[in-house]
This record gives structure tokens, C-alpha cells and sequence, in this order.
């Protein structure tokens, strides 16, 4: 009997254990690590990949990460409306996760251009059922906070699979060549197990405690055309379409310029991905501070500060003639980005909790579809532009132009918010 007591007492507390909010947040952030790595994975070999087995000119670099924006685009939609619909975490991150395992499978055979087009089609597609709902797994279980921290810890992991998959990718390709890559890809990248269970319970409490009658779930059409749910989706899309661009330029400039292997063009992306592990949760927690203490005014102003510092990125990566400069405007680069992609990111979850709404992986689809739609547009244009007018005209001209772009986008809101509130106080007066 005291032996019974002793298990049931452990099952009891083992269920507290994994329906707690930090040990939601811990498996979400682990379950986004991995699939940064299986997105980045492919990164610094793809230009190798391609002059090696002869399947295109490096024009067509962009075209395979056009793919992975396609598939992640329609995948993270619809896994963002069936999650909210069923109220279930579980279904749409299995099917990715067999979807990694299929994008390994297509990668071992592939031989054509049309079989890492494919590669990188199915990566998309699996990646936008993993990583937006896994986001907004975190989002459900703090609904009475701003999620500036949260989301900058998620941010952190992306970060770290961000770091390991291109050297990761690059070290295999230049050992054991690109079956080596897809080895790793087709081994399953998720094992369910807690994860699930600890999602779904923790839903369920979140369902009840907010069961009033304004938490209910806000139509996708409507939820998009919200004034801070449209402005961070086009915040994002900018930015998107900057880091895009440049994780595609970089390895084929470098290459071509300097004759570094795949391995070392990794080390680009550790850098990056460096800066965003060591700077990302301090960056949330100065964000939510700052937006807690001055109003959420503060938001825009924290993303235009960042701009401008990606601004100067920009142009120092444009004018760069070594491979340390580059290593260097990386560094400038990888901190200005999350003091936008940080309060933009957190904003989608943000606005969900502020009204009550029960739409969270919506949101958070719309997020990564958003940024899926920058990998589609951006890729193939900025690899096209690099073999027409040069390396330093696409990065110091065209990208510094989408930079002063995306500050105008950001300026929106503010300037309307302050011309309107001129004229109803020039009505005011009339009246």
C-alpha cells in the first residue's frame, strides 16, 4: 500500500513537472533548436553543392531557399488555424517532424537540381508545422505577461540551432559530402513523448482560465489586418528579406572572393548566431522593461534604433575586403537585428494576450509565414542581382534601400497615431 502511495505520489508530481510553464518553455525552446538546425543545416554547402555536381549556375542558389519559403509559408499558416481550431499543440509538429525525416530521405538521392529543389520544398513545409506552433506554445502558458523574455529565449535557441547547422552542414560536406548532411536530416528530429502531453495539458488549463467570452479565437483574415498584428508582419517581412539576402550572398561572395570551404563559411553564421545566443534574453528583458515603463510606444522606437544600427551593418558589409571585415560587420549585424526582430516577434503574442484572444498559433503562423514570404521573395532576387551588378552594389545599395523601407514601415503607426490625435484636437477646438 505505502509502495502504491509512494508511485502515485511520483506520477502527481512528475505531471506538475511537465505541465509547469518553465518546463513548457524549456521543451518548446529545444523543439525550436532542432528545427533551426535542420533549416540551416544546408547553408554554407548548398553553393558547394551546386558547382560541384554541376546542377546550376549560383544564380539559382536563391531559387532552393525560394522552396523552403514556399513550403514554410502554406505550412504555417494552416498548422497556426487546425492548432487553434482542435486546441492541440500535438498533431502539427508529429507531421513536421516526419516531414524532416522525408527532406533527409529526398537529399541522400538527390542528383538533379529538381531534387534539392524538392530537398528544400519539403524542409519548408515540415519547418512551418514545427516552428510556429511550438512558439505559441510558449505564448499560451504566460497569458497575463508581456513576452519580450519569453520570446527572446526562444529566440536564443533558434539561435543555437542557427549556429550548429551550417557548420555542422559544411563539416559533413567537406568529409563525407552530402549524404553525410542528409544522414542527420533523415534521423527523426523530434521524439514527441512530453512535449505533446506537457503542450496539450497546459492548453487545456490555459482554455479554462480563460474562459470568458471575449477569449475566442479571432478569424485569420481579421487578425491580419489588425493595425499591430499588419505592421509587425510587414516589419518582418523587411527584415527577413535583409537576412535572407545576406545568408544567401555571403557564402557564394566569400567563395568566390576569398576561396573559403563550406566548413569556414560556417563560421559566418556562428558568429551570427554567437551574438544572438549571448544577446537575445538580456535584449528581452530590456525590451519588456522598457515597453512596461514608457508604454508600447516604446516598441517602435526600440525597432527604429535597431535599424539604423542595421543600416551601418549594411554599409560596412557592402564595403568590406576581407574575410575578417565581413566577420566583423556580422557581429554589427547579428546584434542590431535583434533589437527589431525581438519586440516584433513578441509583439504577435503580445497582442493576442492583451485582448483575450484564444488565437495564438495563428498569430504566430502569420509570424512565420510572414518570414517564410521574405525567404521566398528575397533569396533568388539578391543571388541574381549579385551575378548581374556585383556584390557591392547588392548589399551596400539594394539591401541598405530595404532597410530605409522597412523604418518607414515602422514609422506608420506612430506618425498616424500623432496625426490623428492633431486633428481631433483641432476638431476639438472648432467644435
Amino acid at each position: 500500500m505505502f509502495t502504491t502511495k509512494l508511485g502515485m505520489v511520483k506520477i502527481s508530481r512528475m505531471k506538475e513537472i511537465r505541465t509547469a510553464p518553465a518546463t513548457v518553455v524549456a521543451v518548446a525552446c529545444l523543439a525550436v533548436a532542432i528545427d533551426n538546425i535542420a533549416y540551416a543545416i544546408s547553408f554554407a554547402c548548398l553553393p558547394h553543392v551546386f558547382e560541384d555536381m554541376h546542377l546550376a549556375s549560383e544564380s539559382k542558389v536563391g531559387l532552393a531557399s525560394t522552396m523552403f519559403g514556399v513550403g514554410s509559408f502554406i505550412t504555417s499558416i494552416l498548422s497556426g488555424i487546425v492548432s487553434d481550431r482542435i486546441r492541440s499543440r500535438k498533431l502539427p509538429i508529429i507531421v513536421g517532424a516526419i516531414g524532416y525525416s522525408l527532406c533527409g530521405v529526398i537529399l541522400f538521392f538527390s542528383s538533379k537540381l529538381h531534387h534539392v529543389l524538392l530537398y528544400r520544398l519539403v524542409n519548408g513545409l515540415a519547418s512551418g508545422c514545427t516552428y510556429p506552433i511550438a512558439t505559441a506554445t510558449v505564448g499560451d502558458v504566460y497569458p497575463n505577461r508581456l513576452l519580450g523574455l519569453q520570446m527572446a529565449l526562444v529566440n536564443t535557441f533558434a539561435s543555437v540551432g542557427y549556429t550548429i547547422g551550417p557548420v555542422l552542414g559544411g563539416a559533413l560536406y567537406d568529409s563525407v559530402g552530402i549524404r553525410g548532411v542528409s544522414a542527420v536530416l533523415t534521423q527523426e528530429p523530434l521524439k514527441p513523448g512530453s512535449f505533446w502531453d506537457t503542450s496539450e495539458k497546459q492548453s487545456q488549463i490555459n482554455s479554462i482560465e480563460s474562459s470568458l467570452d471575449s477569449a475566442k479565437s479571432m478569424p485569420l483574415w481579421k487578425l491580419v489586418f489588425q493595425w499591430q498584428v499588419l505592421s509587425a508582419s510587414m516589419t518582418t517581412l523587411s527584415v527577413g528579406m535583409l537576412a535572407g539576402s545576406l545568408e544567401n550572398v555571403l557564402p557564394i561572395y566569400t567563395k568566390d572572393r576569398f576561396k573559403i570551404s563550406a566548413s569556414k563559411t560556417g563560421l559566418l553564421f556562428v558568429v551570427n548566431g554567437g551574438i544572438a545566443i549571448a544577446l537575445s534574453t538580456p535584449t528581452g528583458w530590456i525590451v519588456d522593461r522598457l515597453i512596461r515603463k514608457h508604454g508600447e510606444r516604446m516598441r517602435a522606437y526600440i525597432e527604429l534604433a535597431g535599424l539604423v544600427l542595421i543600416g551601418g551593418a549594411i554599409v560596412l558589409l557592402g564595403s568590406s575586403t576581407s574575410f575578417a571585415m565581413i566577420t566583423g560587420a556580422e557581429i554589427w549585424f547579428a546584434a542590431a537585428l535583434l533589437m527589431v526582430n525581438v519586440p516584433v516577434m513578441s509583439s504577435f503574442g503580445d497582442f493576442v494576450n492583451a485582448l483575450g484572444l484564444d488565437s495564438m498559433a495563428q498569430s504566430y503562423g502569420l509570424y512565420n509565414s510572414f518570414w517564410s514570404l521574405s525567404s521566398t521573395i528575397a533569396p533568388p532576387i539578391a543571388t541574381t542581382l549579385y551575378t548581374q551588378i556585383g556584390y557591392k552594389a547588392t548589399v551596400a545599395g539594394v539591401l541598405t534601400g530595404l532597410c530605409a523601407t522597412c523604418a518607414a514601415l515602422i514609422l506608420a503607426q506612430p506618425l498616424w497615431q500623432l496625426l490623428r490625435n492633431a486633428f481631433k484636437k483641432k476638431l476639438d477646438r472648432f467644435l
